[in-house]
């Protein structure tokens, strides 16, 4: 499953960044409480309590491993397709890869989507193996058991992320099958999405069912139900996004000769020569020879204490912690890389090492409701 998710870093692994989400913890409290209370006591008894939440803490944290393996799968596989994949989180309820971009071909969203189930699988394999192998050599129970374990929840997770509904493997799977089979990957998109629908209300029933029933567990699949509705109505309408914007470069969307804030002006005669109107609440701040220094909004500027001798440019956010773009750079390709989902949020478009223009969350709000009606084209710069 891919999505966006605050993090802790934990490392980096062939220069992707791999991080959790905090409620990994939740995750493996949960598992650990199913194999120290559920499975050993039943495969493996008279042992202390004690012993059995140790073994469990220790068989949740292997299987979080095994998650990350399966999550590495997705990542590698699409770095042989050329996308670039900014970081990996194991968060409550799986894995998450970060790309760049999507695949540009169903053979590639085949390829990456099955290559974690078959790292499950294999993983599965080698952990029922090691279990046969320790209970032939007379290992206890109380190892051995946690390792089936392994095994049988790999192969539970390789099958349920096969399910043929989005934003699961299988999902993405369909998703390549359609687009093979029409040609068009927008309605890949969509029959996934509507299938990933689909089946979280089903599960979302069975978990209300269960709870009805009296049974607390229910919980989970109400949850995971609710998570893969609203995660099936994101990946439909990302695919619309995607078809809307798909083929415009950042330069057919940018807002040219933006506002400027001069860098040596103080932030109280910059606020006082604004006039009345409408206009962006973030500024591109430039210095006295015309350099790019970074952005500052409006918000930044009411909160500095001293307006009357603090310069623009000490107020402001400065290069290279602000998202920069090139006018030819794909928008789909920024959008993926920089989400701009808050006012204060925009990428200076640079044509070298001059400002060409910005890009905010209004201008790919009116390139997608410009689309709707018309086509945008793109406009070609010669300058």
């Amino acid at each position: 499953m891919r999505t966006g998710l605050p993090s802790v870093p934990l490392g980096r692994v062939r220069g992707i960044g791999v991080g959790a989400h905090w409620s990994t913890i939740v995750a493996v409290l949960v598992m650990a409480q199913v194999v120290a209370v559920s499975v050993l006591p039943r495969t493996a008894p008279g042992h202390p309590a004690s012993a059995y939440w140790v073994a469990g803490v220790l068989a949740a944290l292997v299987f979080m491993l095994s998650l990350l393996a399966h999550e590495l799968a997705h990542a590698l596989t699409a770095q042989r397709f050329g996308i670039t994949v900014t970081r990996i989180d194991l968060w409550l309820l799986g894995g998450v890869s970060r790309l760049s971009s999507p695949p540009r071909a169903p053979r590639a969203e085949f390829l990456i989507a099955v290559a974690g189930p078959a790292t499950s699988v294999v993983v599965g394999v080698l952990a029922g193996a090691a279990g046969t192998v320790l209970a032939a050599w007379g290992a206890p129970a109380l190892v051995v058991s946690p390792v089936l374990w392994l095994a049988v929840t790999n192969g539970v997770l390789a099958v349920f992320n096969l399910v043929p509904a989005a934003p699961l493997d299988g999902g993405r799977v369909l998703a390549a099958a359609v687009w093979w089979r029409t040609g068009d990957e927008r309605r890949g998109t969509a029959v996934a999405a509507v299938a990933g629908k689909a089946f979280g209300l089903v599960l979302a029933a069975a978990g209300l069912a269960q709870v009805f029933a009296g049974a607390v567990s229910g919980l989970w699949l109400v949850l995971l139900g609710a998570y893969l509705v609203v995660s099936g109505a994101a990946e439909q309408s990302a695919g619309e996004v995607r078809h809307r914007l798909g083929g415009l470069l950042v330069r057919d969307v940018m807002t040219a000769d933006p506002m400027i804030a001069p860098g040596w002006w103080t932030v109280r005669s910059f606020l006082r020569g604004l006039v009345s109107g409408p206009h962006r609440r973030v500024f591109p701040v430039v210095s006295f020879d015309g350099t790019v220094l970074g952005v500052v909004s409006l918000a930044e500027l009411a909160r500095v204490d001293d307006p009357l001798t603090t310069r623009i440019s000490d107020a402001c956010r400065a290069l290279p912690d602000v998202p920069v773009a090139s006018p030819e750079e794909p928008l789909l390709d920024l959008l993926a890389r920089t989400p701009l989902g808050r006012d204060r949020d925009v990428v200076l478009v640079l044509r070298g090492p001059n400002l060409a223009g910005v890009v905010g969350p209004e201008d790919v709000a009116w390139a997608l409701e410009l689309s709707r009606s018309v086509p945008i084209e793109h406009h070609e710069v010669t300058s």
